[in-house]
């Protein structure tokens, strides 16, 4: 067993396609008003560039396009439990992806291990004759309650 409960992790995989997706709901764009002359032209971008200098669009201008369908990395998530029966991790807050899609886990890179408290290793331990494993693994809760003032 490598990762345990309270063990730091980051979590990739690839986020939800969105298909086409213009500028107001891609990049949260205002968009223009709804009126005072304004036509047609309520949820487009505007302008995108300067006159004749530079003559072009500068790179990485925010513009309608596909939305989601990429590598995402959700960095420094906790993980809560560990079902040894059905070789799950719960994980405290959201990861990339839908339902049912596969990510990759891995030690947080920007939490590392305390030097006092390192990984187990080795990652896995032969069990004794008769000795059981557990089924869950809980991270233990904390000692100070977060809604005290």
């Amino acid at each position: 067993r490598h990762f345990y409960p309270g063990q730091f992790v980051d979590v990739q995989g690839v986020t939800k396609g969105k298909g086409f997706a213009g500028v107001m709901k891609r990049w949260g764009f205002a968009g223009q008003a709804a009126t005072h002359g304004v036509s047609k032209t309520h949820r487009h971008a505007g302008s995108i560039g300067a006159c004749q200098d530079p003559g072009r669009v500068w790179k990485g201008k925010k513009m309608a396009g596909r939305m989601g369908n990429k590598n995402k990395t959700q960095e420094c998530l906790q993980i809560y439990k560990i079902d040894v029966k059905r070789n799950l991790l719960f994980v405290e807050g959201s990861i990339p992806g839908k339902k049912g899609g596969f990510v990759k886990v891995r030690d947080s890179l920007k939490k590392p291990f305390d030097p006092e408290t390192p990984p187990p290793f080795p990652t896995f331990v032969q069990l004794e004759d008769g000795e059981e494993s557990p089924e869950e693994l809980v991270r233990p809760l904390s000692e100070n309650d977060p809604f005290d003032d």
